[in-house]
């Protein structure tokens, strides 16, 4: 690895988040993978576009939020008044959950509404 991942991570977070100076993003995608794989750094990809990611949210203030159901429903309905425009809103259909919602924001905060999780909480109580 000739650059670590957060290093990367920075330069195209930097680059993305400067829409006067290069506002084509799949030219820039195309460019930072070509780099990637330039430099033998294709094996990190994923994480460097995570941590980019991740980046960029705090940058502009914006959330990412990952609904998880057990079946598909219309999830934002549930969220439709702490959403902003600009936040990333992903869909996860987890048949695991049984019933309910389940949701993360960022990564970090987490409501989890779901039968799965309230039985967890039930066995966990109950056996303490």
């Amino acid at each position: 690895m000739k650059y670590k991942s957060k290093i990367y991570a920075e330069a195209l977070a930097g680059l993305l988040s400067d829409k006067k100076k290069s506002p084509d993003e799949s030219k820039i995608a195309k460019n930072f993978l070509k780099l990637l794989e330039k430099n033998q750094d294709m094996k990190k990809a994923k994480e460097i576009v995570a941590m980019a990611e991740n980046l960029l949210l705090k940058k502009t203030g914006n959330k990412k939020i990952i609904l998880e159901t057990a079946r598909k429903v219309d999830a934002k309905y549930f969220i439709d008044s702490f959403i902003k425009k600009g936040d990333i809103i992903e869909e996860k259909l987890n048949p695991e959950l049984i019933a309910g919602i389940k949701i993360i924001i960022n990564n970090e905060k987490q409501f989890d509404n779901s039968l799965s999780g309230k039985l967890k909480k039930l066995y966990v109580a109950r056996n303490n």
